[in-house]
């Protein structure tokens, strides 16, 4: 049985986000002291009550005394006060309740809290501004149970009468990651401890960190993880590609455990040093100590740093890796030694722990994902507004250095999805996103968008005060590229036409073989992704990928070096092999590992086509098209699909072949047909049956005529009724004359394509269950023969004819077999149909919420993958089932329904659909 709690339950206020209106506010900051240390020895059970006392304590000080709570993480608040008064008046009141608080054996509370007053903004419904983060670096400095207080409060209340109050001058500190000192007060009063240990700030302990300019925004996890390796190591290396942060990370790491290092903490920049062997020399440069007479360097540094407790920063080992062995031997000689490297390659010396530094976490790249992705988000995530994008450290930083140069920056909902593509195509890099935010001053974030397709020319003009690395992004890379072997160089300009991962098939298919570039391409991966210019993706296959920057950089490197054409054709071959590769088996029992596949190589696919496209390549380009559009049609990439189509097919290169112009007007007219738009796909089906004609190839003639005849199925207007729309049996006779062929070549499968033909054309007639005997023997080859796709299709087919019919106990089953098979598969176009049967078929079964749910579903996928055939099909039912349903629901309660069932993603609409899951996108 659960104990009482011996403290009351603690009320959670709403947090308000202030609209500071330009006047002047002061903030409050507070956290408990040692909280870990706490935690561990009363466990974490009664660590949790007291925390939750000391929230209930803190808040009704804060509330009596006016103020407004901005957040609350772990144990620590940010509270803003519209007075300075006001908030030393409750810091006083919060520490006092804290000192008279019963607490229980064992578990003081002491809590530290920093005040400062200025302004701030609103941005991205959270506030933001420089004096905040100056707020929280002086409680950070404070000491649990003290009150520190900054030089601009105690000027607002110097003034005022604050009976029994009084402030404590302790001098100017320098605060971490602040370029100013700040003038520190301690509040002093009857009730409140007042001595304790000097302030906590970067200037108390012996340190060279060099002061920043620009405030450190976010990377608490990472700041954690670092100082948690470094508590239990003494060598961590922070390892990444040029503009990860990996320097400003070490001076943040650094400055947060001076209080460890009573001896001194030390930063040693290296990026001036190319000899390995002067290492030693700079290490002693940095600690002030001058070298003399004939006495080494290292000698003269292991001498001074013995017998003390010092921390050294070792930044940009990269180019000095050979001096690793100097720094296992100075970790050796001093017991009392710690080190921090920041490197793009780990040292790879005995007790070293390797800290790969991720960019910082960013929005999804809604461009970037298929309809069936996007589909499968939450629905808050579908979309992009200002007030989701405060989450995201990639986007408060890209803000923080916006405002820096165009102070009315702001993040709206027109301008927000412009700023989260920017943040997530850069992959959270901090130099590019500071970089692009520079250009806001001249460009508006559409504007800087558009031009990331050339991010080495628009993310330049960086602090003239920066190291020339990092004042460009092309200087930052050019400076990894630098330090490689002439055989690694060759391989990083290879791999740069490769646009999304690289697997390593291809990477030796494309960039090898070894003789041609002095290197094995396996080895070399690795060689690259140990200098941090590949990163290696976690999956179930080993996979690397590189940055858009990189990859633009190694490009030009590639083209200039005349390799160019050469390479990217190889590229060509080996993604329309893979394409071809790919095409048949998208039918089959393996079919959603093969769409899983080309999805995962769509962006390479689409670089190996834009350029056989520009090259005139026909043989590539339509060969790519024809083997692709299948998937293109699954994965919901119509839009796509039907734009590179139309381009291909008005192009004159296109009609140069008959063979491959009859394949890419297949393509078209089936991606025509999955749009709806018939007299368009007529045309090009035409056109491949006149050609397949003229060639004499039977095989091919029976399918283009099997294609055709689908031209006479539907009307051309998804609003006209269904009828007769084969009124001359141009499309029967089509039909009849593929079946002669497929009969005369024995094929099976074209036989059941045939017969799925007819039924569908007997089903949309007047007749509902004239095509169920030509669709089920269909059904019965395409399981014979393995075409999973096909079967999914025909008891789609089947199921909405036995409705039609009445037979409902049927076709629920039949639609419940057909979704397992598209959502097996991932098939979006089936996914959208199904989701409509079933919707039609609860209309029927008197179920009309479920109904508007699965409508509304069907809706929202349709609209996201541009599948325009449902609306034939949409239009039928509206006709002859959906007002049955309606007549059941308000015009308002079908709008409602509708719209949950498009909140939800799409494994909760399948869930639902069976039977199996409850309705709602949180279900």
């Amino acid at each position: 049985m659960q104990e009482p709690s011996p403290f009351p339950e603690p009320v959670q206020p709403p947090v308000q986000v202030a609209e500071p209106d330009g006047a002047t506010l002061t903030f409050l900051f507070s956290d408990i002291e040692g909280s870990t240390r706490l935690e561990q020895a009363i466990g974490t059970r009664a660590y949790g009550v007291v925390r939750e006392r000391h929230r209930v304590l803190l808040r009704e000080a804060f509330a009596a005394c006016g103020g407004e709570e901005q957040g609350t993480e772990g144990d620590s608040f940010f509270v803003i006060f519209r007075s300075a008064r006001g908030a030393i008046a409750a810091a006083l009141a919060a520490q006092r309740s804290l000192a008279a608080e019963p607490w229980p054996d064992g578990a003081p509370i002491h809590v530290r809290m920093g005040v400062h007053s200025g302004e701030a903004r609103t941005e991205a419904g959270s506030l933001v501004g420089i004096d905040i983060n100056r707020a929280a670096r002086i409680a950070a400095a404070a000491h649990g149970g003290q009150v520190l207080v900054s030089g601009a409060t105690r000027s607002l209340v110097r003034d005022e009468a604050l009976e029994g109050i009084s402030f404590r001058d302790l001098g100017s500190h320098r605060l971490k990651d602040l370029d100013e000192p700040e003038r520190l007060y301690q509040l002093v009063a009857d009730g409140l401890r007042s001595e304790f240990p000097p302030a906590k700030t970067v200037g108390a302990r012996p340190n060279n960190l060099p002061t920043q300019l620009t405030s450190f925004v976010g990377r608490e996890a990472e700041r954690a993880a670092v100082g948690s390796l470094l508590a239990g190591h003494r060598l961590v290396t922070l390892t990444g590609p040029g503009g990860t942060g990996k320097t400003r990370l070490s001076l943040e790491v650094a400055a947060g455990v001076v209080d460890d290092f009573p001896d001194g903490v030390y930063f040693v920049p290296l990026d001036a040093v190319r000899d390995p062997g002067l290492v030693p020399s700079q290490i002693a440069a940095s600690l002030g100590l001058a070298e003399t007479g004939s006495r080494a360097a290292r000698d003269l540094v292991v001498d001074w740093l013995a017998r003390k407790t010092v921390l050294l920063v070792l930044d940009n080992f990269e180019q000095v890796v050979e001096a690793a062995p100097a720094v296992a031997d100075l970790l050796r000689s001093v017991p009392g030694l710690k080190l921090v490297v920041t490197s793009r390659a780990a040292l790879r010396i005995s007790g070293e722990h390797e800290y790969p530094v991720p960019g910082l976490p960013s929005p999804p790249d809604l461009a970037g994902l298929s309809a069936l992705e996007r589909a499968q988000l939450p629905v808050a995530d579908r979309e992009v507004e200002a007030g989701g994008l405060a989450v995201y450290e990639s986007v408060r930083l890209f803000i923080e250095r916006a405002t820096a140069v165009k102070p009315d920056f702001q993040v709206t909902n027109d301008n927000a999805p412009a700023v989260a593509a920017i943040c997530a195509r850069l992959r959270g890099m901090p130099l590019a996103i500071e970089l692009a935010a520079a250009r806001v001053k001249l460009l508006s974030p559409d504007a800087i968008l558009a031009r990331l397709t050339h991010q080495l020319a628009t993310l330049g003009g960086g602090s003239r005060d920066l190291p020339e690395r990092q004042q460009t992004l092309r200087g930052a890379i050019a400076w990894s590229y630098d330090i490689l072997d002439a055989g690694d160089r060759r391989l990083l300009e290879r791999l740069s036409v490769f646009r999304a991962g690289i697997d390593l098939e291809a990477a030796e298919a494309v960039c090898g073989p070894a003789e041609e570039i002095d290197r094995d391409v396996i080895d070399g991966l690795g060689e690259l992704a140990d200098q941090s210019l590949l990163r290696v993706i976690d999956g179930t296959e080993v996979r690397f990928q590189m940055l858009e920057s990189i990859r633009e950089f190694a490009a030009e490197m590639l083209t200039a070096r005349g390799e160019a054409e050469a390479v990217r054709a190889r590229f060509g071959a080996w993604f329309l092999g893979l394409a071809e590769q790919a095409r048949p088996m998208l039918a089959g029992p393996d079919q959603r590992r093969w769409l899983d596949r080309l999805e995962l190589e769509h962006d390479n696919l689409r670089a190996a086509l834009d350029r056989a496209v520009a090259a005139e390549d026909a043989e590539t380009a339509i060969g790519l098209a024809f083997a692709l559009w299948r998937f293109w049609q699954m994965r919901g990439h119509l839009f796509e699909a039907r734009r590179r189509l139309d381009a291909m097919a008005a192009a004159a290169w296109s009609r140069r072949s008959p063979v491959l112009r009859a394949r890419l007007m297949e393509a078209l007219g089936g991606v025509c047909w999955w749009q709806a738009d018939v007299p368009s796909m007529r045309v090009a089906y035409e056109e491949a049956v006149g050609l397949w004609r003229a060639d004499g190839d039977r095989t091919e003639l029976a399918n283009a005529l099997y294609n055709y005849s689908f031209c006479f199925t539907m009307p051309a207007n998804p609003r006209e009724a269904p009828g007769n729309t084969d009124p001359d049996g141009i499309g029967l006779a089509s039909l009849g004359e593929a079946l002669d062929l497929y009969r005369a070549l024995g094929d099976e499968r074209g036989q059941a394509n045939v017969l799925w033909g007819m039924g569908n054309k007997q089903y949309f007639s007047t007749d509902p269950g004239a095509g169920v005997a030509a669709m089920t023997e269909a059904l019965e080859i395409y399981r014979r023969v393995g075409d999973r796709t096909m079967e999914a299709w025909t008891l789609h087919m089947l199921g909405s004819a036995k409705l039609r019919l009445g037979d409902t106990e049927t076709s629920r089953g039949l639609f419940g077999a057909a979704l397992r098979l598209f959502h097996e598969s991932g098939d979006a176009s089936g996914l959208t149909m199904v989701f409509d049967d079933m919707a039609s078929q609860a209309a029927y079964d008197g179920d009309p919420e479920r109904a508007a749910r699965l409508w509304g579903a069907a809706r929202s996928l349709t609209a996201s993958t541009g599948a325009g055939l449902a609306s034939h099909v949409d239009q039928f039912l509206d006709q002859f089932l959906r007002p049955t349903a309606q007549a059941m629901l308000s015009p308002e309660e079908v709008t409602r329904l509708a719209s949950e069932g498009a909140a939800m993603t799409i494994d909760q609409v399948v869930a639902y659909a069976l039977g199996g899951g409850e309705a709602g996108p949180d279900a």
